[in-house]
């Protein structure tokens, strides 16, 4: 009995210390629990405190892709869901069509009154000179030092093709372009012409098209822009292009602007081309009232979809006797964004520029400005559902023998201009002959001569 009593009080006081050691051990369990918790709630608060007190930021940008653009609703989209997600950032959108001198104008305005936008989509080389001459644009590298993901998703080759006079990348593109010679293919096989390839079918097209009613080319004369391209790159070909009046008045430009004056002489143009804008340029072609225009790649998504599986773009015709290969064409990247210095400097803007930039060149934004442009596309993505004239376009890119920028990218805007508002309609007209315009283009271009 005795034994018995005893072992009871062993089992008792066994039970007792099992009981106390899972009571505490039950306790620091929930401790740790409670205190994890207590630390997620914690968190969770200081991320809402974080987000609460992200100061309100305005941006100003200013792009292209307004007006007529095709990538306008794109663009406008994109700026509509960027807000969306950031709430606390405010975007003052000033964009504007890029056609006419309208968008330099103000560009260049903006920055010179201190009135400087903080992103801004602009041309480069001659066009940005100044603004990097004065300072008023941040480099990539620069920026990459602190921001190294900064347009990550555009491609070296694309960003390699944005190095400016002083080796520096100071915009980064969204998609290349190419120019060429658009036909209306279906209007052609109406009429039983081969697409103009060289110039006797060039020729043959324009007389045919003229007796049928219909506007053989779609020109703004006025406007000039693309017709200096081609007829000058038709003649000179792709070195002869290059030339900026170092060495007197090129022979090959001349032959150039007289063979533009041979077709309008011969009515291959509207009646009244000397004073056609572009955007009505781009209507007649449009509305299927011309069979041919000279555009750039953006020209397509300004197209409905009946026209586009109706249109082809080729290389400009070689001139007659003229120095081009058959496949050299106007095409590379010639604008993208730049990030203001004023913007950047600024501790309460920069973080918000950087994300709003970064955003714009992601891989989605370039794939869908790239399907509303028809351009090439500054990443590497695949673009969807390209129109047959657009996987034209690619094609000709891919295959062209040499890829030119534009004139007015090596001459200055002011002696460009002399050529587009005092030289060609004159010219066109017997006004002026093709070396007294181009005389005076080398005074501004190269005054010290």
């Amino acid at each position: 009995m005795q034994k018995t009593k005893k072992w009871l009080c062993i089992m008792l006081s066994l039970t007792l210390v099992m009981v106390l050691i899972v009571g505490c051990g039950d306790k620091d369990e929930n401790a740790d629990a409670n205190k994890k918790d207590d630390e997620i709630v914690d968190q969770d608060n200081n991320d809402k405190q974080d987000d609460d007190n992200e100061k309100d930021v305005t941006l100003k940008t200013s792009t292209m892709f307004g007006g007529t653009d095709p990538a306008t609703e794109v663009y406008k989209k994109a700026i509509e869901d960027f807000m969306s997600e950031n709430p606390h950032i405010k975007i003052e959108d000033e964009s504007m069509t890029s056609e006419g001198d309208g968008y330099r104008t103000k560009v260049k305005t903006d920055f010179s009154s201190g009135n400087d936008p903080d992103v801004v989509f602009f041309y480069t080389a001659a066009d940005a000179k100044g603004l990097i001459e004065s300072g008023k644009v941040m480099d990539y590298e620069t920026m990459w030092s602190k921001h190294p993901d900064l347009g990550s998703a555009v491609t070296e080759a694309s960003k390699e093709a944005m190095r400016e006079f002083d080796g520096k990348i100071y915009a980064l593109p969204v998609t290349g372009f190419y120019e060429g010679l658009f036909v209306n293919k279906k209007m052609f096989e109406e009429n039983d012409l081969d697409l103009p390839t060289d110039w006797d079918k060039l020729e043959n097209a324009v007389k045919k098209l003229k007796e049928k009613g219909i506007v053989p080319i779609a020109a703004p004369v006025g406007q000039s822009h693309y017709l200096i391209e081609h007829f000058v790159l038709s003649a000179a070909g792709a070195e002869g292009h290059k030339d900026v009046f170092s060495n007197g008045v090129n022979p090959d430009w001349v032959e150039g602007f007289n063979n533009m004056k041979k077709l309008y002489d011969m009515n291959a143009f509207s009646a009244d081309a000397t004073g056609l804008e572009i955007e009505g340029a781009q209507n007649l072609f449009r509305e299927k009232k011309a069979a041919m225009i000279l555009e750039g790649s953006w020209f397509i998504g300004g197209c409905d979809e009946e026209l586009q599986n109706d249109m082809t773009v080729i290389p400009m015709t070689p001139a007659p006797n003229g120095k081009m290969d058959p496949k050299s064409i106007i095409g590379g990247f010639s604008s993208g964004y730049y990030i203001s210095k004023k913007g950047y400097d600024d501790p309460d803007k920069q973080e918000a520029i950087i994300k709003l930039v970064d955003y714009l060149l992601s891989e989605e934004m370039i794939e869908k400005m790239a399907t509303a442009n028809g351009g090439i596309p500054a990443a590497r993505v695949s673009v969807p559902g390209l129109s047959p004239v657009a996987q034209d376009g690619h094609k000709m890119f891919a295959e062209a023998s040499t890829l030119n920028m534009p004139i007015d990218s090596r001459l200055t805007p002011e002696a460009f201009n002399v050529i587009v508002k005092q030289g060609t309609p004159f010219i066109v007209t017997g006004k002026k002959t093709p070396e007294d315009v181009l005389e005076e283009v080398m005074k501004v271009q190269n005054p010290e001569q």
